[in-house]
């Protein structure tokens, strides 16, 4: 072989492995849930809103799958920063802000720690950490009006938790730094000294509802019951005896890249509403079930894989849960008699199994409150 044909060999396989990687990078991203979901009717930490942010306003887009303490830049949550990526084209960072970035500034924020209808926490147990080469916490208690104020360098961002007895502790961050932003100025973040408000949720009235988490096989296109008191699929498929949820999958199983799921939730006359976790507070719902008319008598979910990318996926998120109510009985005049509720955390995961012919498998973590017409969903996680 020639060094003219190892050259054009060369190059040949450089073009492919190039035409390769672009190919790749244009895999679609799965479309957004069709599927309403409702957020907590009570005030969540969902969101620290900035109440005021000393001369120059700043609101804070959602922030999904936020883990307590995390290290700056940490990419296990979508931080603001990243969120705020999104909204438009970007300019350069000013030199301000990259000396903020790479040498640190000084930060300042007061913290609003409220309870879920809006109303001051004093007294409040509040620890602020600042990054900046290392963690550095400030730790202190609110005062009458609820407010903490802490000041640090920061090379980026602050995180912080507020807690008090009587009350679910909650986690939440703040990013200072937000690319091609204005967001540094003479040494400081700005806004400069922003009040951000924490919501802290009252413990009210926490029962014993414990967590139970299984997985089940079936025929597939097959409605099948499952007791959720008894954690069992009702007979001929397990030893249940009520039919609290009725699931069904169908769908196909090709190949790892050519695959078609879809699950149906029902129930005898009862239903599901679909809610988004506050995954920044202890207590991730609702405190109590909605109105029975508020529940949906069937809810779907589906996901498909086709021609190397998802082409649907309307499944459950990790950051979602349903409350369902189920075991009605009605009087002669259609009026509801007795009812049981219950909260499903990141819904239910379902599939078609592969080395299985025929065969779905659903997995769920749901908790059940048994005693019928009680409404109540509060459970205390740490109890």
């Amino acid at each position: 072989m020639n060094k003219q044909t190892i050259i054009i060999a060369v190059i040949a396989l450089v073009i492919f492995w190039v035409g390769l990687i672009l190919t790749q990078s244009r895999v679609e991203k799965p479309p957004t849930l069709s599927s309403e979901v409702r957020h907590s009717p009570e005030q969540t930490s969902a969101v620290p809103a900035v109440i005021a942010s000393g001369g120059k306003e700043n609101t804070l887009p959602y922030e999904e799958n936020a883990h307590p303490f995390c290290a700056p830049g940490s990419t296990v949550y979508l931080t603001q920063a990243q969120q705020e990526y999104k909204l438009g084209e970007r300019r350069p960072d000013s030199p301000d802000v990259q000396s903020a970035h790479r040498n640190g500034a000084k930060a300042k924020v007061t913290l609003r720690v409220v309870d879920s209808r809006g109303h001051p926490v004093p007294d409040a147990d509040v620890k602020v950490a600042f990054f900046h080469r290392g963690s550095y916490p400030v730790d202190g208690k609110t005062d009458e009006n609820g407010f903490f104020t802490a000041e640090h360098m920061s090379g980026a961002d602050v995180h912080f938790h507020a807690s008090k007895e009587g009350y679910y502790r909650t986690y939440r961050n703040y990013w200072f730094y937000r690319e091609g932003k204005p967001c540094a100025e003479n040494g400081r973040w700005i806004p400069w000294n922003p009040t951000l408000e924490v919501v802290l949720k009252e413990k009210r009235n926490p029962i014993p509802l414990p967590m139970k988490t299984v997985s089940c096989f079936f025929p597939v296109n097959t409605p099948v019951g499952f007791d959720c008191e008894k954690a069992q699929l009702v007979a001929p498929y397990g030893m249940g005896a009520v039919s609290d949820l009725i699931v069904n999958v169908t769908g196909y199983y090709v190949a790892p890249t050519n695959y078609g799921f879809h699950l149906t939730l029902s129930s005898n006359g009862g239903g599901y509403v679909r809610y988004k976790m506050d995954t920044y507070s202890r207590m991730w719902s609702v405190y109590e079930a909605p109105a029975f008319e508020e529940f949906h008598p069937v809810l779907a979910a589906s996901v498909t894989y086709k021609h190397d990318h998802l082409s649907e996926d309307t499944r459950f998120k990790d950051n979602e849960y349903l409350v369902f109510c189920s075991r009605v009985s009605k009087g002669d005049g259609g009026e509801v008699k007795s009812i049981n509720y219950g909260k499903i955390r990141g819904g239910i995961r379902f599939n078609i199994e592969s080395t299985r012919k025929n065969i779905a498998t659903i997995s769920l973590s749901y908790q059940f409150n048994t005693t019928p017409n009680d409404r109540n969903l509060e459970s205390d996680p740490c109890q």
